[in-house]
């Protein structure tokens, strides 16, 4: 397990790939269930409404992957869809781990509000990280560039971030 988190932590770093993965149904799966456990614990320390968990716990994740096997598709490298989908979650886990969660802990510590000049400037960090991050996944699992990585990334985040909009207006 460790050894996998070690890829993990070597992609988000750009010094390895998600070619660097097994295609495992396994990895994936495990990757897929990191990804929303981070997600829970993250929604649970923000004291979210249903309508908010039911998209980042089960749309976002579904979603994700949705996204990343059209990609592929489109792209004609669907024999790639485990090992990338993998490295999208494994590394959206390890980010909210590594910087969502600390940053979200110091700001509750520091009573910053999520409209405060420190919350927005750490929104921006965790955004840009995704996007680069992600990005650099899709860019060598599509053999594309990065700048059409980046671009599904940031396609894919105002995307769920409406989805979000539209949940919470409904909850409310």
């Amino acid at each position: 397990m460790s050894q996998f988190l070690k890829v993990f932590l070597d992609i988000v770093l750009w010094r390895r790939g998600p070619q660097d993965l097994p295609a495992s149904n396994l990895l994936l799966g495990m990757a897929f269930l990191a990804y929303v456990a981070v997600s829970a614990v993250q929604l649970a320390l923000l004291r979210e409404t249903a309508a908010t968990w039911l998209v980042l716990l089960v749309l976002d994740p579904v979603l994700l992957a949705s996204c990343v096997w059209l990609l592929l598709r489109l792209y004609s490298h669907p024999e790639r869809f485990q090992q990338t989908a993998a490295a999208v979650l494994g590394t959206g886990a390890l980010l909210g781990l590594l910087l969502y969660l600390p940053l979200q802990i110091l700001l509750s510590a520091l009573h910053q509000g999520p409209d405060t000049h420190l919350a927005r400037l750490f929104a921006f960090v965790l955004l840009a990280c995704f996007a680069l991050v992600t990005g650099r996944i899709l860019k060598l699992g599509t053999d594309s560039n990065l700048f059409t990585g980046i671009a599904v990334a940031l396609t894919y985040f105002v995307l769920i971030n409406l989805l979000l909009g539209v949940a919470q207006r409904g909850g409310h």
